[in-house]
């Protein structure tokens, strides 16, 4: 019996992008959310002087730090202190030990904040880049049908532009002349030096550049 296929999980599905609220509609909740949540670490912690739950302040304020904009991450992490400097005051007898977790909170906070901006600063430089790649076949194969263009004859040049115009190679021959073999031949050497394969294609080519249509 052939074992069950797992499901691949999405990567990054359930992954926060560094700063990823920034400037969404949910940044203002989030905020305010990070902030309750301070305010009743800290609210407990005055109302419960002999425990010490000032380490619970850092999950909230480190999410601030990661998902917020620089804005409203700067005004969580003003709550804070300002949350933290009222309790440092109302419990003398823990003060060295609150002290010592508020210290640590600001380190991690800071590295966190400095973290998520560069990193976010990366991924929208990579993101950046993947667009630009994604034109770069377009742009290339425009420039080497521009230089294309470049590279016909006189004889050519004719040749793709009543072709471009929808003549047919018995057309084109009598109008300049010379055989229907002798053009397809001239037609051949046009789509190998455009890089096109069809006369739709030449039709849509002869737009970029007005040598043909000269």
């Amino acid at each position: 019996m052939a074992a069950p296929r797992r499901l691949p999980l999405a990567r990054g599905r359930f992954l926060i992008r560094p700063c990823g609220l920034a400037g969404s509609r949910w940044e203002p909740a989030a905020a305010g959310l990070y902030s309750v949540a301070l305010g009743g670490v800290f609210g407990s912690e005055i109302l419960t002087p002999d425990d010490v739950l000032t380490a619970l302040s850092l999950p909230p304020l480190l999410a601030a730090v990661w998902t917020l904009s620089g804005r409203l991450a700067a005004a969580v992490s003003a709550l804070a202190v300002s949350l933290f400097a009222i309790v440092l005051i109302e419990e003398a007898p823990n003060r060295l030990t609150i002290l010592s977790i508020g210290l640590a909170g600001v380190v991690l906070a800071v590295a966190v904040r400095a973290y998520a901006a560069s990193l976010d600063q990366l991924l929208e430089t990579a993101r950046r880049g993947r667009a630009a790649r994604s034109v770069l076949p377009t742009l290339a194969a425009t420039t080497a049908r521009l230089s294309g263009l470049d590279s016909l004859t006189r004889r050519e040049v004719e040749v793709a532009r009543l072709a471009s115009d929808g003549y047919m190679a018995s057309e084109i021959a009598v109008s300049l002349q010379i055989s229907a073999r002798t053009v397809e031949s001239h037609l051949a050497h046009v789509y190998a030096k455009l890089g096109v394969t069809s006369r739709r294609e030449l039709m849509r080519i002869s737009g970029l550049s007005g040598k043909i249509d000269q």
